[in-house]
């Protein structure tokens, strides 16, 4: 829920300053990345609040500019360190107030430009107000945790998805401590306006699985758990919303699944949304458990959608089990069956949880999230 601090800033009126803000971003709509979905959500909301944002990202086709307020700038190929000198000689021209680093990205990969970015200011433009978000750390390679060391040594301001990664952060370095701020992040697509949905039970009912399917995700496991489904007599399929690899749809013959299983690709937002709003419920098994940093997680409750998912070491307070989410053992393929199974004979459960997990959703609300930026932009500038 929203914090006594949070709460201050939204009641609190703000006088907002012209300041010019680059957000540094290696993915941007429509390339696909959590990071980059955000980062255009969240440039879309300072614009709206009054701020000149200038997104600086990689020079690919598929990035565009979606709103006419920001500012969308491809100013390097790759993010290798020989594009230095282009970086600083846009950045030099552009004269920013303040520069807002978002790590990770997809669009960074792993060259290191982005890490030495707060060095390369300090050196260059020591006047320039440097902000680092860090959106994961816990699940970071111990050397890419490493290499962040000039983002979190160098940057005026941190600012963490949620207590837990800050947390994580300060076991290693400890002398960020009074140095960071948590401010969440908010759902990357909002349900499409002129489309509501009761739960009720489709003539092929679906689960829906949202994200990319990347090592800290267990897609194996929901392949094993939406088998358990269809050996109990279940009439369902299961909807990706992903790319699978070869080796995924190899399990999926092996468990002879695959003609129940529709694997989308990428979708825009609004099919997403609509994915989302007419799915039964939504099923996202992460191998480090369900946090507040996850956006397709916030997407799911935005959408009033039942989630199933895991429950790892650290469980948000806000995290009600069976209340406003079902929660899992990692790992534990009957277990997630078990749970879904509930959700698809007990039609009150499921209403309950999704009227639960809509209201959750508005704390994590995109004109809050933007006010927080503006008042951490005003007073590092005064």
């Amino acid at each position: 829920m929203a914090s006594a601090t949070e709460r201050k800033v939204r009641n609190k009126p703000l006088e907002l300053h012209p300041e010019k803000v680059a957000m540094v971003t290696g993915s941007f709509p429509d390339d696909p990345c959590g990071v980059g979905d955000y980062t255009a959500r969240l440039s879309q909301e300072l614009a709206r609040q009054g701020i000149h944002v200038c997104v600086l990202t990689t020079d690919l086709p598929e990035i565009k500019s979606l709103h006419p307020s920001i500012t969308v700038c491809k100013v390097v190929k790759s993010w290798r360190l020989y594009n230095t000198f282009r970086f600083v000689r846009f950045l030099k021209a552009m004269k920013p107030d303040l520069i807002h680093i978002q790590y990770p990205t997809r669009g960074y990969r792993w060259f290191l430009l982005p890490n030495f970015l707060p060095l390369i200011c300090w050196f260059i433009f020591p006047k320039l107000c440097r902000i680092a978000t860090i959106h994961e750390f816990t699940i970071a390679h111990k050397f890419r945790k490493i290499g962040m060391i000039f983002l979190l040594l160098l940057s005026n301001k941190i600012i963490f998805p949620d207590r837990h990664e800050a947390s994580a952060v300060l076991k290693w370095f400890p002398w960020l401590k009074g140095r960071y701020t948590v401010i969440p992040i908010g759902a990357n697509i909002e349900p499409v306006s002129n489309t509501v949905s009761s739960r009720r039970m489709a003539e092929i009912p679906y689960i829906v699985y949202f994200g990319f399917a990347t090592k800290s995700k267990d897609v194996i496991t929901l392949f094993h758990a939406f088998k358990q489904l269809l050996l109990h007599g279940v009439q369902c399929k299961l909807v990706m919303i992903t790319d699978l690899s070869g080796d995924d749809h190899s399990v999926m013959k092996e468990l002879g699944i695959e003609h129940a299983i529709t694997v989308t690709g990428y979708c825009t937002p609004e099919q997403v949304s609509r994915y989302f709003t007419n799915a039964t419920a939504c099923v996202l098994p992460f191998k480090d458990g369900v946090s507040l940093r996850r956006g397709t997680f916030l997407t799911a409750l935005r959408h009033g959608l039942p989630v199933v998912t895991t429950m790892g070491e650290n469980v948000p307070e806000v995290l009600k089990n069976w209340e406003n989410v079902i929660l899992t053992p990692i790992g534990d393929y009957q277990a997630m069956s078990d749970a879904i199974l509930k959700l698809f004979h007990d039609p009150g459960l499921r209403n309950k949880i999704s009227d639960n997990a809509r209201e959750l959703g508005k704390c994590f609300s995109w004109d809050n999230i933007g006010l927080q930026h503006v008042a951490l932009y005003s007073s590092m500038l005064t």
